[in-house]
């Protein structure tokens, strides 16, 4: 098996898509709407653990914690992990930052 190369996940809980870029929370979405959040407290903080790549089945029932200088988010638990659909990277904060999108 060659090296990992994915640098996206998608990690779902039971409402709610968190987007990784590594260990980068670069993306929430609500999945019964489909509206990406651009507020959510979660987005530009790092996971503080990660699974490895290839390693994303052990994860399942596990909640994701990013912490912060002044909060804190922990996830509900993980039911899916999984590569983000091409289109969803356009949605991404690092391009809204960049003005790319409102």
């Amino acid at each position: 098996m060659g090296i990992e190369r994915r640098r996206h996940r998608l990690f779902v809980t039971r409402h709610t898509e968190y987007h990784l870029r590594l260990d980068e929370c670069v993306g929430v979405r609500d999945r019964k709407s489909g509206r990406w959040y651009r507020d959510h407290a979660a987005l530009r903080m790092h996971a503080v653990t990660v699974p490895q790549a290839g390693k994303d089945d052990l994860w399942i029932g596990e909640r994701l914690k990013f912490f912060g200088n002044h909060t804190d988010v922990v996830t509900s638990p993980v039911v899916q992990v999984r590569r983000p659909e091409k289109t969803a990277l356009d949605h991404y904060i690092s391009l809204a930052a960049a003005g790319a999108i409102g």
